[in-house]
């Protein structure tokens, strides 16, 4: 992209009020008819191509106004998830690319020419930015956290012990695997009604079930004995998050057959985790402000063109 057609790339930012507040409606549909607008949770945009913004668009004294490279930038890390209140996060490009497709099939034809090339453009670029320096970044939840510990592979049978709210926020991370319940008394709901649940007095057939199992218990001397000694038969790795490396208990006996693993190597994979996503959003954050200003180049993904050229 030449740098005098970038020159003519503009931006209009605002951020919503904390209440995820904005324009209304009626201000909306004067942003659509002057260029791409996009409506998300935390922000709007107006993007377009033209020399100035209209003096009567509204609350255009109230917005951020970015132009040429600088508004090129500012779109490519919104669109790779780099603005996101998770920064690197995924979403927020389906957002755009709904957006574009909503916007372009009812605006005019000379709009949407004037701004196919700069969208075509932003999400071959967002692609390249999300493969060669966001690759892997994730959340820092408990679910996040446990899987990449037990890195379980798709021949896994996953056991949580308990069903309680923490079993029931760390289970959607394991939707992929085959898992089960196993709790000390009959509750009578099944957190997941289409997940395997072993009854009270079945502990012992559910560790054999089981390959892996997450304890979201509290520490307790003789229910971790029971599961220590059944967690010996075939189960490969057990995490239990309830327990503190310094009152391990009987997990820290060295002839068990399995791997543990407690709350503070959550916390521990947690500050590494967030040591490499930070250094992996500056990265590319940086990429974002070269590609803008035309100092990075890289081969185009042909499949993911040929796409857009179907698309548009």
């Amino acid at each position: 992209m030449d740098t005098e057609h970038k020159n003519r790339l503009l931006v209009l930012h605002r951020l919503k009020n904390a209440a995820g507040q904005g324009l209304d409606a009626s201000s909306l549909r004067s942003m659509r008819a002057s260029g791409f607008a996009l409506d998300t949770c935390l922000r709007q945009l107006l993007v377009m191509v033209a020399p100035d913004f209209p003096v009567e668009l509204p609350g255009a004294d109230l917005a951020q106004r970015l132009s040429g490279r600088h508004a090129y930038s500012f779109l490519l890390q919104t669109a790779t998830g780099l603005n996101s209140s998770i920064p690197g996060e995924s979403n927020i490009l389906g957002q755009f690319r709904g957006g574009w497709n909503r916007w372009r099939a009812d605006a005019d034809a000379e709009s949407v020419c004037g701004l196919t090339s700069y969208m075509h453009r932003l999400f071959r670029d967002s692609r390249h930015i999300r493969r060669e320096y966001l690759q892997g970044i994730g959340g820092s939840s408990y679910g996040s956290l446990v899987r990449k510990l037990l890195q379980p592979d798709q021949h896994a049978r996953i056991l949580f012990i308990g069903q309680g709210k923490l079993a029931r926020s760390v289970h959607p991370l394991f939707r992929d695997y085959v898992t089960a319940f196993w709790n000390h008394r009959d509750s009578g709901a099944n957190p997941e009604p289409a997940t395997l649940r072993f009854a009270p007095d079945a502990a012992a057939n559910a560790a054999d079930w089981a390959t892996h199992m997450i304890i979201t218990t509290p520490a307790d001397s003789e229910n971790d004995g029971i599961w220590a000694k059944l967690a010996g038969q075939q189960v490969r790795h057990v995490v239990h998050l309830g327990r503190r490396r310094a009152a391990q208990g009987i997990w820290s006996d060295p002839e068990h057959g399995f791997a543990f693993s407690n709350l503070d190597d959550i916390f521990d994979l947690r500050r590494t985790q967030s040591s490499l996503r930070s250094a992996q959003i500056t990265r590319a954050r940086r990429a974002c402000e070269r590609i803008a200003a035309g100092q990075e180049t890289f081969a185009p993904d042909r499949s993911l063109a040929g796409a857009l050229v179907q698309g548009a």
